[in-house]
């Protein structure tokens, strides 16, 4: 019997589902999204890979899934009624906020509104110091009073922040429970429990944000495990969380705010999945949706994980992926501002109406709207199942852009394409350039619906000379999913400098983090006997207000594990800031424990024998490139076998996705059925263009 798991990845336009079976076999589907529901999305897409598949639901064993909820939620402001309590005097810490400000310079820059109103931010007598030590214990009749206040208002999620709770949680624990004796239907996040670690701020606004995602989490989850069970797949369902690696549904509902990056995660995984399978070590992801465009880099065949961090103006202190997002994709809309100049998102056509060639009510031209008009889409999208109107897209570019600039219309959509682009290299340069690392020593990965229509234009514009193009790189983010390990990220507070830090209290408090995650294991049915732990400590020194993370070596003996760690430290730090000061005294401040399970079993990546097959295209019709029209051949990607080559200018169309090489450019299909492209630099590409029409005329 047919054995299956399941990656379901929900975009903005479209929903990708990845199936392998137990011998590795991988099948792909791609339905449209559901916005309004995107249960209804997922569903739809399983039953159609087990239609594809004639595979009855009893075969699916397990399904991995992305999401955009959180994130959703947080974006558009959607989340629950929330309130806040926290200790007398310290309500308005999430507002006061910290004293850097991102945009110094703007006379006009205004903060992120505040998740919860200050009228909803009460205040309790209880105060615990920072070493645990109960100063004031907690008012429980005026607690009480509180609660019912705010049931009267009719809070639907309460956050629980106490001073210090993460040395003594004693009175946050107390708290939950007259909060549930008088509304046990009104979920509560604790701090001692979403982020039991220093710094008020993050540790408020980290739970702050938990307590205004979980409510419409929790319900979508719950929405989606009746929609599974309706339709006989009663496998288990596990949530990709920002930090890269799976966790139970019932976790995901308790600590929704793991998953505000759930959905651009799964690319990030798949990409560092094909780098320990390829040579291709350094790769700079470019996921490009229908409304977003993602970027991370995979170092040496790693990504960065980061434990700070911002999203949309809020500040957040939880393990995730390092990614940049800016608005920009296949349905980013395309206007003219008030100086008449041409701009691109970040607003969306979304999945509906969508891009005005989809014919779906559509009437703003759009990125895929110009790739349509200038001949890098055919006439169909899914295999078929989808037909574009061309003309209907042209129309649109005419009457709202062309007509009041007196700019051609095959002008102004390259135009779209050069403003698009510009704005995903600025991304791209936040995430290397700015750090210090050159992209030039990278690879361009593109992947997402409309990654591979940019790719090769993003390299170029970076001077890269090489881009990898994923097998299906539409469902890429769902494949990501089947490479990811269960992944339980566990912390405590361990403050401690110089000589009074304690090796063996280290030890200990590495087993009781080690004891939380065997927990966490138990309760969601996972093998601990596969599990690796990765304990690590939050290292500074002393009079320095932000740490950087050092990995622990706990297979060595305490004291020697110790002395390591601060090596490591020093040589980190100079790595990172240019110096190091090894007479200086350090300071600890959070140990962490990351536990992995890697149950997959099942082979993910077959290497193909190399053949001497000579491509043939389908068709050849005109494309725009450096304003010409071109004839271009069209290639499927299903025929094109692993040593095969081709030179642009190219389209390499397949059910999902478009992959489109510039003139002077080289294709080969490597071993992994990998388009690998040679990127030519600019003049190059110009002068191959100018060769192709005159040898054309």
């Amino acid at each position: 019997m047919l054995k299956l798991k399941l990656g379901v990845d929900v975009g903005g336009t479209f929903t990708d589902v990845v199936a392998v079976d137990q011998h590795g076999h991988i099948y792909y589907a791609k339905t449209p999204s559901t916005p309004k529901d995107s249960s209804m999305g997922v569903i739809q897409g399983i039953v159609r890979i087990l239609h594809d598949l004639s595979a009855a639901p009893a075969c699916v064993h397990s399904v991995a899934h992305g999401t955009t909820v959180a994130t959703n939620t947080l974006l558009e402001r959607t989340g629950a009624h929330t309130a806040l309590i926290t200790t007398k005097g310290f309500r308005d810490v999430i507002e006061i906020g910290r004293q850097s400000r991102s945009e110094l310079y703007d006379l006009h820059a205004r903060k992120s509104e505040a998740l919860i109103p200050r009228y909803m931010r009460r205040e309790v007598c209880e105060r615990t110091l920072y070493d645990g030590h109960v100063l004031t214990p907690l008012d429980e009749d005026g607690l009480r009073q509180l609660v019912h206040e705010l049931v009267a208002a009719n809070v639907e999620s309460i956050a629980v922040c106490f001073l210090h709770a993460y040395a003594n949680d004693a009175s946050e624990c107390r708290a939950l429970e007259i909060i549930r004796s008088i509304a046990p239907h009104v979920p509560v996040s604790l701090s001692s429990d979403i982020l039991p670690e220093r710094r008020e701020f993050e540790r408020m606004n980290t739970t702050v944000m938990n307590a205004y995602v979980q409510p419409r989490m929790e319900k979508y989850l719950s929405r989606l495990r009746k929609r599974l069970d309706s339709a006989n797949i009663h496998a288990g369902l596990s949530i990709m969380q920002s930090s890269g690696g799976m966790m139970s549904d019932q976790i995901a509902a308790r600590k929704s705010v793991n998953t505000l990056l759930s959905g651009p995660a799964g690319g990030v995984l798949a990409a560092q999945f094909l780098a320990s399978m390829t040579p291709y070590k350094n790769l700079i992801t470019s996921d490009v949706g229908g409304t977003s465009f993602d970027v991370a880099v995979v170092q040496n065949g790693s990504a960065n994980v980061t434990g700070e961090g911002c999203i949309e103006g809020f500040s957040v202190k939880f393990p995730h992926l390092d990614i940049t997002t800016i608005g920009a994709g296949g349905g980013s809309i395309a206007w003219l501002d008030a100086g008449g100049a041409l701009r691109v998102g970040p607003r969306s056509a979304g999945a509906v109406p969508g891009p005005v060639c989809y014919c779906k009510g559509g009437e703003e031209p759009t990125v895929t709207d110009a790739h349509a008009v200038l001949g890098r889409l055919s006439g169909e999208l899914l295999g078929g199942e989808m037909r574009l109107d061309i003309e209907r897209a042209r129309s649109a570019i005419a009457e709202k852009l062309s007509t009041p600039t007196g700019i051609s219309v095959e002008e102004m959509a390259e135009g779209i394409l050069r403003v698009v682009n510009a704005n995903m290299v600025r991304a791209i340069r936040v995430m290397t350039v700015e750090r210090g690392i050159d992209p030039r020593k990278f690879a361009v990965l593109p992947f997402g619906g409309a990654g591979a229509l940019h790719g090769v234009d993003l390299a170029r514009a970076m001077d890269i000379r090489q881009v990898i193009v994923p097998p299906a790189p539409g469902n890429f983010s769902a494949f990501g999913l089947l490479a990811a390990p269960v992944r339980y990220d566990e912390s405590c507070a361990y403050l401690a400098c110089g000589e009074h830090i304690q090796p063996d209290k280290i030890s200990e408090l590495l087993a009781m983090l080690q004891m939380r995650a065997r927990d966490e294991m138990r309760r969601d049915g996972i093998d601990e006997k596969l599990a690796q732990f990765e304990p690590s400590a939050d290292m500074r020194y002393l009079g320095q207000a932000f740490e950087l993370s050092i990995p622990l070596h706990a297979g060595l003996p305490v004291a020697a594990m110790w002395e390591k760690a601060v090596d490591d430290f020093h040589a980190a730090h100079e790595r990172a800031y240019g110096f190091k000061k090894t007479d200086d005294p350090i300071e600890v401040v959070n140990l962490r424990l990351c536990a992995v399970s890697d149950e997959n079993n099942a082979p993910l990546c077959h290497a193909y024998p190399q053949q001497n097959s000579t491509p043939v295209p389908v068709h050849i019709s005109p494309a725009y490139f450096y304003g010409r029209w071109i004839d271009t051949p069209t290639y499927r990607r299903n025929d094109l076998a692993p040593g095969a080559a081709l030179a642009g200018p190219a389209i390499i169309a397949e059910n999902g996705a478009t992959t489109v090489v510039g003139p002077g450019d080289q294709v080969q299909i490597d071993e992994y059925l990998n388009l690998v492209i040679r990127v030519a630099d600019q003049s190059q590409s110009l002068a191959a263009a100018a060769y192709r029409q005159t040898e054309e005329g």
